[in-house]
Parts: structure tokens; sequence; C-alpha cells
């Protein structure tokens, strides 16, 4: 296993004194790393640690916990169990059984890491599972930062800037299956693994042999691919982080940022750095999509007024003239402005006209089961932009007519006996170029819903 030793001297994974915590399931890729890394660790002068988490998922997890629980004790190890219950955690914060092991599992290691003062995290990944992970990130859509998940050293606590590290990372399976094999070391298999029930065991199982067919070193090539991306990125978030340091600034109401300055910087920076504005924010941009990426791109292009974007958890993307600020939506906002709002992923927008909610559901057999009234309509989810706009009106507004004619917002609100001094307040709507809905006034014959209708999405406004 020279490779392993190799990769942990290029990517400087190892220093002496390190306390390194290790993750170990029973399968052979854990197994195998935590006998190698025991084989060096007087060499390296670390100290290693060994946590199981137990997911309750399994029969068989008992005596896999029992496993490695005896293993510790066999290398005079520091052994700690984690027994929760995954199901349930799914059940609870609505995320997948996979992606509610993930975070258990993290959690669980931080615990470790505070009970036993470690800076390094060591995992059992190889190459073929950041292939895997290449794969998958790019079958769901992603930038760099998806194409450069899993590199073989990686931040773990970003709080004290401890470490994960990945010393099989340009080890392949086969190897390490070989490995255990040669020094008998009994593993276990999870069999959930060999289930094509979710999508990263269907590129396993599936895609990548497939993709083999046409390229037998397919793997090594995603990795390489991986790397080189990674390189790339690196030097962007420099750059990002350069111009942060420089111009941008934590106020106690928010991120802010020149927009003259961002206005002058390539494509590639400028999505940077507003991701970098929201993650100093929040710190994270897990619940930053793409498309609000590209909305807060074209907001801060413009330089007139002012213009807010509605983003997840209540955060605000705003351009005031000459100044990009993310912040946290506050009640009684003063201002009557514009939002952007992307329905499929925030259910509930919080305006200073109001509240808006979005219910998405199929439609109904019978179309009159479909209750409405001034503030609460059913809308055509097909004929809905996956962008809404919420604005008050504006100089030559018009809606659109049954008989396919245009009348003016202005004539509209006259006719409705709507007062001047109340017009203001009124919201309006917009779904592409056109105003669809004015809450309790006016509804477009576009979105309304029909018996050719499949999906629906309900839409209610309240004041306050």
């Amino acid at each position: 296993m020279r490779q392993v030793w190799d990769t942990i001297t290029q990517f400087h994974m190892l220093h002496e004194g390190d306390r390194v915590l290790i993750g170990v399931s029973g399968g052979p890729d854990s197994v195998a790393l935590l006998h190698l890394l025991h084989k060096r660790a007087a060499q390296y002068g670390i100290s290693l640690y060994v946590v199981h988490v137990h997911h309750m998922l399994r029969p068989e997890a008992d005596e896999e916990a029992q496993y490695v629980e005896t293993l510790a004790e066999q290398y005079g190890l520091p052994f700690r169990l984690y027994k929760v219950d995954v199901a349930e955690y799914a059940e609870l914060h609505k995320v997948s059984l996979e992606q509610a092991g993930h975070e258990v599992r993290f959690r669980c290691f931080l615990d470790a890491k505070s009970l036993w003062g470690i800076n390094k995290l060591a995992l059992g990944h190889h190459r073929d599972d950041r292939a895997e992970s290449v794969l998958l990130h790019m079958v769901q859509g992603c930038g760099l930062d998806g194409l450069c998940a899993m590199p073989p050293v990686d931040i773990w606590d970003a709080a004290d800037g401890s470490m994960l590290i990945r010393p099989f990372a340009q080890v392949s399976k086969e190897a390490l299956a070989a490995y255990c094999a040669e020094h008998e070391l009994p593993y276990y298999i999870d069999a959930t693994n060999m289930e094509p029930s979710c999508l990263r065991n269907q590129i396993r199982l599936e895609l990548l042999p497939k993709m083999k067919a046409y390229n037998p070193q397919i793997a090594d090539v995603l990795v390489r691919m991986q790397d080189s991306t990674g390189a790339d990125l690196d030097y962007i978030e420099t750059q990002v982080e350069s111009l942060w340091q420089q111009h941008g600034s934590i106020q106690p109401d928010g991120v802010l940022f020149p927009a003259e300055v961002f206005r002058t910087q390539h494509i590639a920076l400028q999505r940077r750095i507003l991701r970098k504005l929201y993650r100093q924010w929040t710190g994270s941009f897990a619940n930053l999509t793409f498309a609000q990426v590209e909305q807060m791109c074209s907001m801060a292009m413009e330089s007139d007024g002012t213009k807010r974007l509605m983003l997840s958890d209540g955060v605000v993307f705003m351009r005031q003239y000459d100044l990009l600020r993310i912040t946290t939506q506050r009640d009684g906002a003063l201002e009557q402005e514009t939002y952007h709002w992307e329905i499929a992923v925030q259910p509930e927008v919080h305006t200073c006209y109001g509240r808006f909610q979005a219910q998405w559901q199929i439609a109904p057999e019978e179309p009159a089961q479909l209750r409405c009234d001034a503030y609460t309509i059913w809308a055509d989810a097909d004929q809905l932009a996956d962008m809404l706009t919420i604005r008050q009106r504006q100089s030559g507004d018009r809606v659109r007519l049954k008989n396919g004619g245009h009348k003016s917002v202005k004539k509209l609100f006259i006719d409705r006996k709507v007062p001047q001094p109340e017009r203001h307040k009124i919201p309006l709507v917009v779904s592409g170029e056109e105003i669809v809905w004015i809450p309790g006034i006016y509804l477009s014959e576009t979105i309304r819903t029909t018996g050719e209708t499949k999906r629906i999405c309900k839409l209610c406004f309240s004041r306050g």
C-alpha cells in the first residue's frame, strides 16, 4: 500500500502530535484504514481514536458495532459508540436516509472531537468513492464545488481549522479488499449498499460499470478531473477572498459589498462573491440555489433604486443603488420594494406588503373542488415561472383581459374603487413579463386551472 503513504506525504495529511479520529463502520475501507494508521502511528507521532456510529437500521448492526469495539480494544485505542435512530432523524428533519446518516455521523464526530481534543478526522473514502461522487453531482447538476467534492484533504471544522483527511483518496476499492485479505482482516458488507434504492447506489452498481465499457480507467479519469478542477477552484476562491478582504464588511445589520467593484469582476468571480457574502452571513450556502445566484447577479448589475430577493430561511439579498447587502428579513419594512420569490424552494415569504405562501399538489379530477377566495387562488403550476416577482404598480402596467384585450392597472384600481392612497400598498405578482395576480382584485386567465391542468399551486396572501 505504498500509494497510501505517498498520498499522505503529497497532501501533508499527518503531522507529529496530531490527534486523529477514525470513523470505523466495520466495512473493508475503514477496517483497512484503522489497521494501516495503527501500524504507522508511532512513526508519525500521532494519537488515534475510534468512533463507530450505529444507525439502528439493520439487525446485524449490533454485531458490527461490537466488532469495531473489539478492534479498538485489540489496538489499545480509545473507543466511543454512538447509537442514533437515523430513520427517526430523517423523518423529523424531512431528509433522505442517506442524508440523515451523513448528518448524524458528522454530529457524532464533532462530539468525539470535543471529548478528545481531536484535530484530524480520517475517513476511508477511496478512489472509487470519489469517482462516484463526481458522477452523482454531475447527474444532479452542480458547479465546481460539486465536481470537487470529496478531495484528499478538506476543512472539517472551520471554527478551529481542523481537517478531514482521506488517505485512500488514490487507492481503488479492489486494492483495499486485497489488503484486508492479505492481512486476514475480517469486515462486514452493508447489504443496503447493494440495493439500487438510492441514486448513489444506482451510480455505483449501474452507471459506473457501464462507463467502464467505454473506458476501463474511468475512475482514474474522473478523479484526475476532480483534482484538476479542485486546483482551478482553489485559485478562484483565493481571488474572491482577496476581494472580500479589500472591499467586504460585516455589519450588525448585514454583510456588505460595493456594487461598483462587483460589476467590474468576471462572472465566475461575481457568482463566488455572492456565495461568499451568503456564507459569511448564514455560515453555509447549503440552501442557496443556482437560480437565486443568477437572479442576484442580474439585480446587482442594475443601478437604479432598491431591489431585494427573498432567499431561504428569512435571508434577504438587497441591492441599494451601489451597495450589495445580505441580511435577515425584519418585520415592519417601511419601503415598498421589489421581491423575487423562487416558489419551488421557499414555500413562504414575508414582504412589506404581507405574507405569501405557496403549496404544490396534483390537480384533482374535479376542478370545482378547488376553493378560492379573494386572497387564495389555485394556479396552474406549469404556467407559473420558477421565479415570481412581487412589487408595487409601475407606470404603464397592464393586465390581460378574458377577451384577449388589456386594461391598465390604474384603470383597474379605479374600476374597483381602490382609494388613491391605498394603491401603492397593493402587491402585484408577476410571472415572466405578465402580471398574473393582484390579491383581492385580479387573477390572470393565463394561470387559471382548467380540465387540462396537471399540477396546481395554491397561492395565499395575508396582510400583517
